[in-house]
Parts: C-alpha cells; sequence; structure tokens
C-alpha cells in the first residue's frame, strides 16, 4: 500500500472530505439556529461530525480498488503469489492492512470532523441533549471508521474481479452514486414502483446514512429522511439493521473476489 502515492493522497482527502463536510453543515446549523429556524442540541454536532462519510466512502472505494489493482497492473501478483501461494491468506493480509489502515484514517477524519463541528456549532446549542440516543457518539467514533473500513474491503473485491482499475472505479461509483440517483427517480412514479425506493434504500450508500444517523432526531438525518411514493411509506431499515446490510454487501463482494483470483490464472 505505501509503495502508492495514490495511497497518502486518498487518505489525506478522506480526512479533508469529513473536515470540509463537518464545516458546511455546521455554518448552516449555526445560521439556522440564528435566524430561530430550528434548535440545536449535541446530537447535530454528533451527526454532523458524520456527514462526510457519504463522501468518504467514494474516496475510500478507490482506495479499496487501487490496492487490489496495482497488483496486476505492475504484475508484482507474479512475485507476491510465488512467495506465498496459498491465495487466500495473501487475500486476507491485504484486506487486514486495507481494513486497519482505513478505520485509522476515517477515525482521525471524525475526531478533526467532530472538532470543527463542536467549533461551528456549540455556541448555538440550546436542546441539551435528551434527544439524542446513547449508541450516537458510539456510531459516530467507532462505527463510522469500521464502515468505511467495510466499504474499502467491498471495493477490493470489484477489483479482484475486474482486475482493472478503471473497471473497479467504475464499479464503484455506479454502486455508491449513480444507480442509488437513477433509483430515486422511483419515487415520481407513483405506489406501484415503491420496491425499487425500497431496494434502493438497501444499497451501499443508503445503508450507510442509515447506520451513522444512528435513530438521532437531527437535521443531518432529515436531510436523508425516506420519502413517500404516494401513499406508500417504502421500506427503509433501522440503523441496525443498516449496519448489518452494509456488512453483508462487503462481505458477499469480497468473497466473490476472492473465489474469482482462488480459481483464475493470475497472467
Amino acid at each position: 500500500m505505501w509503495s502508492a502515492m495514490s495511497t497518502y493522497v486518498l487518505l489525506v482527502l478522506c480526512v479533508a472530505f469529513f473536515a470540509v463536510n463537518s464545516l458546511m453543515i455546521g455554518w448552516l446549523l449555526n445560521f439556522m439556529a440564528s435566524q430561530e429556524a430550528m434548535p440545536v442540541g449535541m446530537e447535530d454536532v454528533w451527526t454532523t461530525a458524520s456527514t462526510g462519510a457519504t463522501d468518504g466512502m467514494l474516496i475510500v472505494g478507490i482506495l479499496g480498488v487501487m490496492v487490489m489493482t496495482s497488483e496486476y497492473s505492475s504484475q508484482s501478483i507474479i512475485t507476491s503469489l510465488t512467495v506465498n501461494p496459498r491465495r487466500a491468506m495473501f487475500m486476507d493480509a491485504k484486506t487486514l492492512v486495507l481494513a486497519a489502515v482505513t478505520f485509522l484514517a476515517s477515525f482521525v477524519g471524525v475526531l478533526v470532523a467532530w472538532g470543527c463541528a463542536w467549533l461551528m456549532v456549540h455556541g448555538a446549542i440550546s436542546t441539551g441533549t435528551q434527544a439524542m440516543p446513547a449508541a450516537l457518539p458510539w456510531v459516530t467514533l467507532l462505527g463510522v471508521p469500521l464502515a468505511m473500513a467495510l466499504t474499502a474491503v467491498m471495493a477490493m473485491g470489484f477489483g479482484t474481479m475486474l482486475r482493472s482499475t478503471v473497471g473497479g472505479v467504475l464499479c464503484v461509483v455506479g454502486l455508491f452514486t449513480l444507480l442509488p440517483s437513477i433509483l430515486q427517480l422511483a419515487q415520481l412514479l407513483g405506489d406501484r414502483f415503491a420496491w425499487i425506493v425500497s431496494v434502493n434504500n438497501c444499497l451501499p450508500s443508503r445503508a450507510l446514512e442509515s447506520f451513522i444517523g444512528a435513530g438521532a432526531s437531527s437535521f443531518a438525518n432529515s436531510m436523508g429522511a425516506a420519502m413517500t411514493v404516494g401513499s406508500t411509506q417504502p421500506f427503509q431499515p433501522t440503523w441496525g439493521w443498516a449496519g448489518v446490510i452494509l456488512l453483508a454487501w462487503a462481505v458477499a463482494v469480497y468473497a466473490a473476489g476472492a473465489a474469482v483470483t482462488a480459481k483464475r490464472d493470475v497472467k
């Protein structure tokens, strides 16, 4: 990982996106509080600190793809598997390193983002902490970095299957951003297509949005709340089940990549 400059760039971008998103949402919250448009509580500070996760998801996804495809583009995969021909162990080792590095970088990003959120919002806090779920701080501090690590592992599965940086990145962009945006249009089509919105809510990016909110009643969560389709309320997983869905995506895609590596010629 450390032999590629892209690793450093992407990890710095991950931290930066957490900070920038937190500053923007924090400024907006402070402005709205000054206009007496809405009350602000500690739950808003915590959820604001995690708003960068949706953008960070794309960054760590690209990192996950490149960690594996760089082996093939440089032909170092031949040397790696010559030294250790046990492909499952090879994949697991790379996955552990990728997950650990992504977790630590995201943890730093969340800490910086929390500081930015507190800096922007603390003077406007008025509602106290009684509305804040007990799990919210833990989800923000540990759950968000864990979700970023799972995202990177999922993306590594795409890179392993395709062996192409361009192809892997396109899969990440398509699954994380383009497909949810397209399926979201089903909200305009009426009750018959509510199931499409339900499927959309189970995609990785939507599951992440639900998970990091931890069920808190906050400004950030209100912005991402599910809309009704006609008179029908589409399926919207709770934050706990959203975390399980994200884990299932990561396990399924990584397992597919590992199966391909075990059977396909590396050349």
